[in-house]
Formats: C-alpha cells, structure tokens, sequence
C-alpha cells in the first residue's frame, strides 16, 4: 500500500489499533508502519506516551534499527514525526508529513487525535521526522565455480589452488571482469601471461587466476623418462621390438 492509497483508505475515520485509550495519534501510526512501511508493530509498543520513541534510549534504537532520522526541512511526504518534549513526556505527538504551504507557512501532517484522520497543520516543540530505511538489498547470488579441477598428474603442468573462492578472470589482469571462482584442488595450466605485478595462469580457456605463494602451489610437468640403451630385437612398420619382455612400443 502506498502513502496516497492509506489517506484515502482512513481520511476522516477514527482508527484504534489495541482498542485501547480510544483513537489516538500513535494508532494512526501503528497502521501506518504495519501496513504501508512493513515495521513490526513492536518498534512503537511499550512506549508510553509516544514522545518516548525519541526519549527514551532502548525505545530509540528499536526506531533506528527501521528508520533514518532526518532533518525537519528535508522532510519528504510520508515521513514519520514525532513531537518529543523533553521536559514534559505528555506533551507529544506522531503523525506523517504530508506537505509545506509556504503561503502560511505551516507544515500539514496526516494525524489523529483530538480529530479524526485528516492532514491538518501541527505546531509543536520538539519536532523529529524519521525516514524508513531502504530494504536490505538481496544476498547477491553465489558466483559460479567456473572450471572444475581435476587429479594431481605430475606429468602435467599444474597449479593448486589452496584457497577457497579464488578469483577467475577472463583475461589476464586486475581490471578484467571477474567470470567466477575455482575452489581449492589441482588445475591444469596452459600458459602463463606476467601482468599487473602477478603472472597469470590460465586453467582453461578465458579462465585466468593471478598467482600468489599464498594462495597457490605451482608443479611444472615433469619429463617421461624414455627408452635408453634400449636392445631392438626387430622392427615392423611403425613399431619396434625391444628387450624389455619383447614389448611393442611405437616409434
């Protein structure tokens, strides 16, 4: 629900949330946050007379964990007041801003009590306006383990990884778009490019990590041992006879 579509919904309505006390101004308020601001009607339970949320320490960080407070000449429509007299708790007030006329110079507020629900001019001391806080923006999604890694080869030139979620880039260097992350294990190497003060390895196509001691361990391939000194028993086509239990190996 919008602020408009709440005015229109209680204008000129007397409203009572807890059925008690009759309607006044902290009714109006305790709708206001459940149905249009979606703050647990808790924040402004317990209060006493409203001027408290501000006064009161505990109350107040309850208000804060939800709202913004902000200055009383920047207010916006829909912003939450509280009138909070700090030498008379009575002498209090809540309503939502709803515009400044600066023909008479009085800001209007949509408030009950003594009145029914309606915008009405409100001159009080002790003025605080209160913003609602942004939503908490969603846990971003888990970036994608980008290229699986594979068994240690010793044959193969290979890096491992020892920490998690490390960075893989599409290209090699620290400006390159971050594609992802490989998790701890062994990757196979292909080339290694020196840039931005790291040499980059890439463990599969556009997928580059930056090497650091800290966070890799490099084994380059090592070399088969070949066939020395080997005895040729006989030959045919692309195949050798050798003596070592009458084999055949390829040339």
């Amino acid at each position: 629900m919008t602020y408009q579509e709440f005015k229109n919904k209680y204008n000129g309505k007397y409203i009572d949330y807890d059925n008690a006390h009759s309607s006044q101004c902290w009714d109006l308020i305790q709708y206001y946050n459940v149905e249009v601001l979606n703050v647990p009607d808790s924040v402004f339970s317990g209060c006493g007379w409203v001027g408290n949320m501000v006064l009161w320490d505990w109350k107040y960080a309850q208000l804060m964990e939800y709202f913004d407070e902000v200055s009383t000449i920047g207010m916006q429509q829909g912003d939450l007041c509280i009138w909070a007299d700090p030498n008379n708790e009575q002498n209090c007030h809540t309503a939502i801003f709803d515009y400044y006329n600066p023909d008479d110079n009085n800001c209007y507020y949509f408030s009950q009590n003594p009145n029914p629900c309606q915008v009405m001019a409100v001159n009080m001391n002790g003025h605080h306006a209160f913003r609602r806080k942004k939503e908490t923006p969603p846990a971003p999604e888990p970036t994608p383990v980008i290229t699986p890694n594979v068994e240690r080869d010793e044959y193969k030139n290979q890096i491992e990884v020892l920490v998690p979620e490390l960075r893989v880039r599409s290209q090699p260097g620290l400006n390159e778009n971050i594609i992802g992350y490989a998790n701890i294990g062994f990757y196979n190497y292909f080339e290694t490019v020196e840039k931005d003060g790291y040499v980059w390895y890439r463990i599969s196509d556009s997928n580059w990590i930056a090497y650091s001691d800290e966070w890799e361990k490099v084994y380059p391939a090592k070399e088969k041992e070949e066939f020395i000194n080997l005895k040729i028993l006989e030959k045919k086509d692309e195949y050798v006879l050798v003596d070592l239990g009458k084999v055949w190996i390829k040339k």
